[in-house]
């Protein structure tokens, strides 16, 4: 099973901009922390993905915080809907990955590319960096 498909680069540099403004507040769970999406919509409109992006989350994992196992929901039921989930790593250390734990896949998203990611299966983010 194909669960991340690498896409290829793109110019994060807009996005790293904002970040040393960016306020992050921690979520009280196990998600980590999440910034105000609102400044990164230019950014993520300039990705140049097809149909219309419902969502964006800026997310920041605190040092040894991961994100456990889980499978995402579907926004939209309709057969006439397809979903798609983009990953597009800003920060990050290769000691960082996103593991499938039943397909027995684990692979580090490098910062700069943009991934499609299946969401539909269990998955979760292992953050084992200092």
């Amino acid at each position: 099973m194909n669960c991340i498909r690498k896409i290829g680069p793109v110019d994060i540099a807009p996005a790293l901009a904002l970040l040393p403004r960016t306020r992050f507040k921690d979520t009280g769970g196990t998600n980590g922390w999440l910034a105000d999406p609102a400044p990164f919509w230019p950014f993520a409109k300039s990705l140049g993905l097809d149909g219309v992006i419902l969502g964006l989350h800026v997310r920041k994992l605190q040092p040894g915080q991961g994100i456990p196992p889980h499978i995402d929901p579907c926004v939209h039921r309709s057969p006439r809907v397809t979903e798609h989930r983009y990953h597009v790593p800003l920060v990050t250390h290769p000691a960082v990955t996103m593991r499938y734990p039943e397909d027995g896949i684990e692979e580090h998203l490098e910062a700069g590319f943009l991934y499609e990611v299946e969401f539909r299966r269990l998955h979760e983010i292992v953050h084992r960096a200092p």
